[in-house]
């Protein structure tokens, strides 16, 4: 695998603007920043959740204007849970499985996606990937070029069987 640049970096995080509701009933701006979750990963690339929602239906009452990326560990396998997030990857992410629906938009750049299986395909800037509960692993083949993804994951069955 091609070496890169210690100071090579995926760029900004996108701006979040989260709305919500004052206690008046007014509608206003909760969130004007790049907040949310990251986590980072060993190969300099990262993970960045701009927010979770915990239960769908979801509650959007002046209660739940609090950021809730900020108070927990960064989590894939949670009941009831609909995830939003950013992938920034730079080399690789290995096999792994998530008890979600992964729904992934592919940003900018180009990424192979391989299953268990070895089946293989390299998805493209506007591609979409739809994995239900498939173990699958990440490979960004372009020395100097990073892949953003943003996914939807939305817990399934099984996540809600499990908890």
């Amino acid at each position: 695998m091609a070496e890169q640049s210690k100071d090579s970096s995926p760029g900004p995080l996108p701006r979040r603007v989260v709305t919500g509701n004052a206690s008046d009933g007014t509608s206003k701006i909760l969130y004007d920043d790049q907040g949310g979750n990251i986590l980072n990963l060993e190969d300099g690339g990262k993970f960045h959740s701009p927010w979770w929602t915990d239960s769908v239906p979801a509650d959007c009452s002046t209660a739940t204007n609090e950021d809730p990326t900020g108070h927990r560990d960064f989590l894939f396998r949670t009941k009831d849970q609909l995830l939003l997030l950013g992938c920034y990857i730079r080399v690789v992410v290995p096999m792994h499985t998530t008890k979600l629906i992964d729904y992934g938009l592919i940003l900018e750049g180009e990424i192979e996606l391989e299953l268990e299986n070895g089946d293989k395909t390299v998805l493209k800037a506007g591609d979409l990937v739809i994995q239900r509960e498939t173990n699958h692993a990440w490979y960004n083949r372009h020395p100097t070029q990073w892949v953003k993804i943003f996914f939807v994951l939305v817990a399934s069955t099984n996540a809600v069987n499990d908890a």
